[in-house]
């Protein structure tokens, strides 16, 4: 992104993403904005327009780093069920920054806002749209490979893949050990081989 003033932009979104995904949007004061992300209010709002707007450059730019880290393990990742254990490892480790269950931003948002918020929930069903499509990439593959069960129908099962870690987020919030979400992954790849 191009330099603005005293700043980059992304650092400032970067921030934006912890400050929402730990308070939320409606626990975000003005005042909280400032504060955290080190700009004036008038470089705030001059920037990123109003609160709103920042929330969804914000999960804009979350998306964009998910479709990053997940292109980058289709890339490196030859071994489907390794492939999809990275997956599930991106999600718990960004749930559990230094070990505190702070939960996803995006699965954090749509809870937060729900159905209210079409904006907010079209970048959200975009970023989970992007890890179906990897995790049916590795579940294609191992079908295709004979390393996961030929009777699994790949669509349905990068929907439940996808749903897991929906769940497991969301029970990481609710106060679920890093350790019982990492055992809950392993349950759940026994499902595929």
């Amino acid at each position: 992104m191009a330099r603005n003033r005293n700043f980059e932009e992304h650092e400032i979104l970067d921030k934006a993403i912890e400050l929402f995904k730990v308070r939320g949007y409606r626990g975000t004061t003005p005042d909280d904005l400032v504060n955290t992300l080190g700009i004036s209010r008038s470089s705030l709002y001059n920037t990123f327009g109003d609160k709103h707007s920042l929330l969804l450059k914000a999960l804009l730019r979350y998306h964009q780093k998910t479709v990053v880290s997940l292109q980058e393990i289709i890339a490196n990742t030859r071994e489907p069920l390794a492939g999809i254990r990275l997956i599930f490892k991106l999600s718990i480790e960004g749930t559990y920054p230094g070990g505190i269950p702070e939960g996803c931003f995006l699965i954090n948002s749509i809870i937060e806002f729900g159905p209210d918020e079409p904006a907010a929930v079209e970048i959200v069903k975009k970023s989970m749209d992007a890890t179906r499509r990897a995790l049916l990439h590795f579940v294609a593959d191992g079908k295709k490979t004979g390393q996961f069960f030929d009777s699994l129908d790949a669509e349905t099962m990068a929907d439940y893949l996808q749903n897991c870690i929906n769940g497991i987020v969301v029970s990481a919030k609710a106060g679920m050990s890093q350790a019982a979400c990492e055992r809950m992954v392993e349950s759940t790849l026994l499902f595929l081989h």
